[in-house]
């Protein structure tokens, strides 16, 4: 009954209108707020398992997008109840903008590349708006409200040379689920650039070194997950892409969702180690930079 007092607490804190002139709240709280949150996911889950699904295995790409709403909802957790962007990189968050405005400009319009089950009518979009607006306001509490704790010296990995080959890829190989060509390449360009946006959260982390906050390491290991799902679903839906020309397409996007996982790896092995001994995460800094720590 404690835990959920707390957790309680933290999200009156946070909902509060005089926000920002209160205190950090304590590790306590916000871990309990932290489960809180794991708790209402696992059960808007259920729902959407029971009521808004056919049960098919398709329905694991909607259970990735809630998940991925979750790890953004956990940032803005750590962000309002510590006061601070710290270890938050907003070349990341940048980059799931552009995913995300791609990626529903295909499935609002087009139902190619969309959960073939209830929940691609409706569930999987709304998740993916919501993890817009979420990091939007993410983005404005790095360079406005949280300014002063944007650690953006080492936040200094370039993404704008990163998406031009992302849209000259997408239009020479994208499949032809949406029947057009026009939204299959946007489709394939979201897919293109969601592969390298985790790149600079990863940089910035390697660059700051030392221990990593807990909600920061919670959001990667979310994207980790989610990732791991759509794997697995594109994995499935593998011979739906298979014809004239779709082949090459077919094994683009199996490859993509193969790179996202490889570049989280590290991070996930450093990420278990720690819940293994039950210690905080740290990973090895970059050569040539100082170990750190940052506070939870």
């Amino acid at each position: 009954m404690a835990a959920i007092a707390d957790a309680i607490e933290l999200f009156i804190h946070l909902l509060s209108r005089d926000n920002a002139s209160k205190p950090m709240v304590d590790r306590q709280t916000l871990n309990a707020g932290i489960g809180f949150c794991y708790v209402v996911f696992a059960f808007g889950w259920l729902v959407v398992w029971t009521k808004f699904s056919d049960k098919s295995f398709s329905a694991v790409l909607t259970a990735g997008s809630l998940i991925q709403l979750l790890g953004f909802l956990l940032l803005t957790v750590k962000v309002r109840s510590n006061k601070s962007v710290a270890g938050i990189s907003s070349k990341t968050l940048e980059m799931y903008c552009f995913f995300f405005i791609a990626r529903l400009c295909s499935t609002l319009w087009k139902s190619g590349y969309i959960p073939v089950d209830r929940s691609g009518r409706a569930v999987y979009q709304l998740m993916d708006i919501c993890s817009l607006v979420v990091v939007v306001q993410l983005l404005y509490c790095v360079h406005k409200t949280h300014k002063w704790t944007y650690q953006g010296d080492h936040d200094t990995l370039q993404i704008m040379p990163l998406l031009p080959p992302c849209v000259v890829l997408a239009y020479f190989v994208h499949a032809n689920l949406n029947r057009s060509e026009f939204f299959d390449t946007v489709w394939a360009t979201s897919t293109n650039i969601d592969t390298f946006a985790m790149l600079p959260q990863l940089w910035m982390m390697s660059k700051v070194g030392g221990q990593v906050e807990g909600c920061t390491s919670h959001f990667v290991a979310c994207m980790f997950v989610s990732r791991s799902l759509s794997l697995a679903f594109w994995c499935s839906a593998y011979k739906d892409l298979t014809g004239e020309g779709a082949d090459i397409a077919g094994k683009a996007i199996v490859f993509a969702h193969v790179v996202q996982l490889l570049l989280a790896a590290d991070f996930m092995y450093y990420y278990l180690r720690a819940k293994w001994y039950g210690r905080s995460m740290s990973i090895p800094a970059a050569p040539g930079v100082q170990q750190s720590t940052m506070d939870l």
